[in-house]
């Protein structure tokens, strides 16, 4: 047998494979048919070969080049390390299995027609920023997205409502998201987790209401600027853990919150002494109360653990 013949039939057994840099690659892809994970710097102008038992697709570096979803017919996770477009150019049949896409930029109404193409998709991370009123896609026809992360990069986005699945458990929001369109998330039925930061809350108060969050369980607050929160612990029935990060402008934890019968956990990190106190208040209310379950974690220059 050739050493090339030899090398090649060795490169078929191969089922995970990470390339550093960009040298030489495309060529051999064509005879990875075994593959099941593949790290590349970027996506080639056309991925040669068919790739059929590939699973996870990982690229490293801003991409400029289009999957060919019918070379990959087994893909279910497409990971994009730095934002890429989302393009017509995309070689996607009428439809295809994908279950996660990661890092995608999306701009307009363009990009729904090729979320359009992935019916199965469960978890989306994307970025979105456009100048255009009412451009954002409408991702409520994805009946089988349970998360989504996506950060809102452009102050000038102007659109008038975003629509989520109503099925969504997990929301991470990020950026230049009005805290008046927070009313529209709390509605939804089934969100268990939601992570907000940097979302755009300056100047504005938060408030919640009875028929909001009626199945959120967790529930973290990074770097916002919001001062005042109004809110019930009817409006959170079911919250079981607050996380509190760098919302320095907060005047309180409202102390409502302590009175949730299945929250078990408030942490504060690297908040103002304004915050770091009426936690420890809300503590010494449940105390009093004969609340022995709730645990109280305040992080700063040093951790202070307090259960009841």
């Amino acid at each position: 047998m050739s050493e090339s013949l030899f090398i090649e039939s060795r490169l078929r057994l191969l089922r995970v494979l990470k390339f550093s840099d960009g040298n030489g690659y495309e060529g051999t892809l064509e005879f990875m048919d075994q593959l099941r994970y593949l790290e590349i710097p970027w996506l080639p102008r056309m991925m040669s070969g068919r790739l059929e038992n590939l699973e996870f697709l990982f690229v490293t570096r801003p991409n400029f080049g289009n999957p060919v979803f019918s070379n990959l017919p087994k893909l279910r996770h497409l990971y994009f390390k730095s934002p890429s477009s989302v393009s017509e150019d995309w070689k996607i049949p009428q439809t295809h299995n994908l279950e996660t896409l990661s890092g995608v930029r999306l701009r307009d109404l363009n990009e729904e027609k090729i979320l359009r193409c992935f019916p199965n998709l469960r978890h989306l991370k994307c970025y979105y920023g456009s100048s255009r009123i009412n451009d954002c896609p409408d991702l409520s026809f994805l009946p089988q997205l349970e998360s989504i992360r996506m950060t809102f990069y452009s102050r000038q986005s102007k659109f008038r409502e975003i629509n989520f699945p109503t099925n969504i458990k997990k929301l991470s929001l990020s950026g230049y998201f009005l805290c008046e369109r927070m009313s529209t998330i709390g509605k939804l039925p089934n969100l268990e987790i939601l992570k907000l930061k940097f979302v755009d809350f300056v100047g504005e108060n938060w408030n919640t209401n009875d028929d909001e969050f009626q199945k959120l369980k967790f529930l973290k607050l990074s770097d916002l600027k919001f001062e005042h929160w109004n809110t019930s612990e009817d409006h959170f029935p079911t919250l079981e853990r607050l996380v509190l990060e760098s919302c320095n402008y907060l005047k309180s934890i409202p102390s409502a919150l302590g009175y949730i019968p299945t929250l078990q956990m408030i942490e504060v990190h690297s908040c103002g002494k304004i915050v770091r106190e009426s936690a420890m208040k809300i503590k010494e209310e449940q105390e009093e109360n004969g609340n022995e379950e709730l645990e109280v974690i305040i992080y700063g220059l040093s951790k202070l653990r307090i259960s009841l």
